[in-house]
């Protein structure tokens, strides 16, 4: 995972802007994006240039735990099982894979058998 920028090198930048070059001057010095140095910028004018502190979310599952919550709960969303076990949902999606349940639903509205794509032989006829 990418890590971010250290608030040295943010507040080197800001200076130099503030001394007098062009944003996209400094974002070629410091070897940056220009989009980064006008967030900076606009983080430096609400007051703080700190990093945002990242969300961890676990790595690893407990297995039993994860199961005995899909067999009481065989209906729930990825999502709203990622929140019971405080996983992102496309980690639920990988674990559920890993341990071979599989989460196939019915549609909701089951077209009737009778209903065809094709014209019925009573229109057909009347032609």
């Amino acid at each position: 995972m990418a890590r971010a920028y250290s608030e040295d090198l943010r507040e080197k930048v800001i200076s130099h802007i503030m001394s007098g070059c062009s944003k996209r001057e400094a974002a070629k010095v410091f070897n940056i994006g220009e989009a980064t140095v006008y967030n900076w910028l606009r983080l430096h004018k609400a007051g703080s240039l700190k990093p945002k502190k990242r969300i961890d979310y676990p790595r690893k599952v407990d297995e039993q735990k994860l199961k005995d919550y899909m067999e009481q709960n065989p209906d729930h969303t990825l999502k709203q099982i990622g929140q019971a076990l405080g996983l992102k949902f496309q980690n639920v999606a990988t674990w559920l894979k890993r341990l071979k349940i599989t989460r196939k639903k019915r549609p909701r509205s089951i077209k009737s058998a009778t209903k065809r794509r094709e014209p019925n032989l009573k229109n057909s006829l009347s032609k």
